[in-house]
């Protein structure tokens, strides 16, 4: 299964709850790699408003993220955060995330989404950025983490290919 090539179809699904095969790519991405522990909480529960993706290769999980309305912005309407976007380890770096990034940003904009937020570790805000998202002012664990956000309401006026979060770079 490790060897993965660029536009290898990829099947997505959505879940109301975290399935427990994403709770398991969440473990191991989340634990394994960046030794820290994941936050399961109740937007992985049913009844939550929350979508869970889970991404398939060859019938297996691979890759996971969750969205949700932002309730913490009622100032900013039409803004939704991504998270807990997570690839198997050993399949990392070869565009799974980039395409489940894709789909959540794509359902979002069906829903009428303006707005997608992440939330990430400093050291990984040169991947958010390449795919057009902006840091924010809001940092925290003393400017470990923080917020980016892109505007996908104007990602639909800009011409295709630069910043599109299609690609499949990661």
């Amino acid at each position: 299964m490790t060897d993965v090539r660029v536009g290898e179809p990829l099947e997505i699904r959505a879940y109301d709850h975290a399935t427990d095969e994403a709770r398991r790519i969440r473990l191991a991405a989340f634990t394994e790699l960046a030794h820290a522990r994941p936050e399961f909480d109740d937007r992985d529960e049913s009844g939550s408003g929350t979508v869970h993706l889970l991404g398939f290769l060859d019938g297996a999980a691979v890759a996971t993220c969750r969205y949700y309305a932002d309730p913490d912005h009622p100032d900013q309407p039409g803004r939704y955060v991504i998270a807990r976007l997570a690839v198997v380890p050993g399949l990392q770096g070869r565009g799974l995330g980039t395409r489940m990034l894709a789909e959540a940003e794509s359902r979002i904009r069906a829903l009428g989404g303006r707005i997608a937020a992440v939330h990430a570790a400093r050291k990984r805000f040169g991947y958010y950025e390449r795919l057009g998202y902006e840091p924010t002012a809001d940092m925290y664990d003393g400017g470990h983490h923080g917020w980016l956000v892109r505007n996908l309401a104007r990602d639909l006026t800009q011409a295709p290919g630069k910043d599109t979060p299609c690609s499949d770079r990661s």
